[in-house]
């Protein structure tokens, strides 16, 4: 029968801990419910969208973590039991970002006290939402034995209290007390670096141009990007939080080569009936190899323009997983039945996902068709470069063979490095082709060191036992022998240069 079946405080731990092993998630948790609230206070009239705003500030110090934002907020009618209440949200996945009701206990698991604040307007009152997460933790250990349901759990852990707020006042406050060090929430660079991934922010104006046109091309699609103002506050200092991409990223740190947008691509995926099913951009580069920076590498999901999954997400829509790395562009949900499952590392598995899923194969296959042409195109550069490096390093070897003037030497010095910075930009793939820009590069560099050398002489460039230095001041010295017009200087100069060699 019904009344004997128990749900019981373990479960509570499987809904905290359980679903939410990454703790960088209590800011994706909170924040989307801080935008779904800015949505309804604007749809309602209570708010501008220009004046919405959500700020995260992190104190190590104190070991608090703030997030605050001037939604809707809640009514004192229905906050105990919106915010209490698990798996019992009366949001919808078609509108809502956050919609299952348990993303507000994600942070249960990484502090000590965990408080929710809120007002609405048209009130005078507010709530506060105390639950003592550290009590909470000790009545699910596995040394306790007590039997208790999760009613029974909740009701022992949490407190409530009402208090006077100005009528017109509407927020919603979550504050975290006693975070846990171990988990580097109060990190600034590692929340801001989840941020930037993570969150509906806007492009950089600064770093991404690119951004103001991919707003544009989706919004004659018919599309409206949707972004919220989002500031990080530490210490003293706040931030206004933008999105990671840049136009120009570096491929191969050691090399230090760097790619760039040359263009966007509007990505349109439709359902059977020809209608919209998501839309988004991919970037057109050079293809000069794997993204080094994780913030921006890969197709990204995105439902409500907050991440589902991660930059490895649409590996399997490449069959050769790596070329995903290789890309840079997001797609953006909007047939309602792309539902981000409960941990929001994926879509839930049903026919919108398999249809989306088929047709960003599509896209990765001819992403992995323009990777591997550009690549054909670096060998036919690589073998450009190759014969123009062979021809400066004969020119160059002449040159020092017959003796060479300062004037000469800096012409050819510049070419020598001029051929060296077009084998560095061309990217290798095969390791034969790197063996023979590797060799070609050092050769370039070896000449480089032997024109520092070089003189006028043509037998002083050929002593390999003198130093730089030494063959300088023997040029010098005969420079000096040659102004004094003596009729036996070439001999005086000959016999020097045989005491050198013998």
């Amino acid at each position: 029968m019904i009344e004997n079946i128990i749900i019981g405080k373990h479960t509570l731990e499987s809904l905290t801990s359980g679903m939410y092993s990454d703790p960088f998630v209590v800011f994706r948790e909170y924040i989307q419910n801080c935008v779904d609230s800015i949505d309804q206070a604007i749809n309602e009239g209570i708010l501008n969208s220009d004046a919405s705003d959500i700020n995260i500030c992190l104190s190590p110090s104190d070991r608090t973590i703030k997030i605050r934002d001037n939604g809707k907020g809640l009514s004192v009618e229905e906050a105990e039991k919106a915010l209490i209440s698990i798996g019992n949200s009366k949001k919808s996945s078609e509108s809502s970002r956050g919609f299952r009701g348990i993303g507000r206990l994600a942070a249960l698991s990484y502090c000590k006290r965990l408080t929710f604040t809120t007002s609405t307007c048209g009130e005078a009152k507010g709530t506060k939402i105390t639950i003592d997460a550290e009590k909470l933790a000790e009545l699910l250990s596995t040394n306790n034995s007590m039997d208790a349901t999760i009613v029974d759990v909740l009701e022992s852990v949490y407190h409530v209290n009402h208090f006077q707020e100005k009528e017109f006042s509407h927020y919603f406050i979550v504050l975290l007390e006693g975070v846990d060090e171990s988990s580097s929430l109060n990190s600034y660079d590692d929340v801001l670096d989840y941020l930037t991934q993570n969150v509906p922010v806007p492009y950089d104006p600064d770093t991404f141009v690119w951004g103001k046109e991919i707003v544009g091309r989706l919004q004659k699609e018919g599309y409206q990007l949707n972004s919220y103002n989002i500031s990080l506050t530490y210490g003293s200092s706040s931030i206004r939080v933008y999105k990671s991409y840049k136009d120009k990223f570096v491929v191969d740190k050691g090399k230090n080569i760097v790619d760039s947008i040359k263009d966007i691509e509007i990505i349109r995926i439709l359902n059977a009936n020809g209608t919209l099913s998501a839309i988004g951009w991919i970037g057109a580069t050079h293809y000069l190899g794997s993204i080094y920076d994780k913030s921006i590498k890969g197709i990204r999901l995105r439902k409500g323009n907050i991440l589902v999954g991660d930059y490895q997400t649409m590996n399997v829509a490449f069959k050769d997983a790596r070329f995903n790395g290789w890309s840079v562009g997001e797609i953006f949900a909007i047939d309602t039945s792309l539902i981000p499952n409960a941990r929001r590392d994926n879509y839930e598995k049903n026919a919108a996902y398999f249809n989306l899923l088929e047709q960003l194969t599509d896209v990765a296959a001819r992403i992995t068709k323009d990777i591997r042409v550009a690549s054909l195109n670096r060998n036919a550069d690589l073998s450009k470069a190759l014969e123009q490096s062979g021809k400066i390093k004969k020119v160059a070897e002449a040159a020092i063979d017959s003796g060479i003037s300062s004037f000469q030497k800096g012409a050819i010095k510049q070419k020598l490095v001029s051929a060296q910075e077009a084998l560095t930009n061309i990217k290798t793939e095969e390791s034969s082709d790197t063996y023979y820009q590797t060799i070609a590069f050092e050769e370039l560099d070896m000449l480089i060191g032997k024109l520092k050398g070089a003189t006028t002489y043509k037998a002083l460039n050929t002593i390999d036992k003198l130093t730089n230095m030494e063959k300088k001041i023997l040029e010098k010295v005969f420079n000096v022998i040659m102004s004094l017009n003596v009729d036996n200087a070439e001999n005086i100069i000959e016999a020097i240069l045989v005491s050198f060699i013998s």
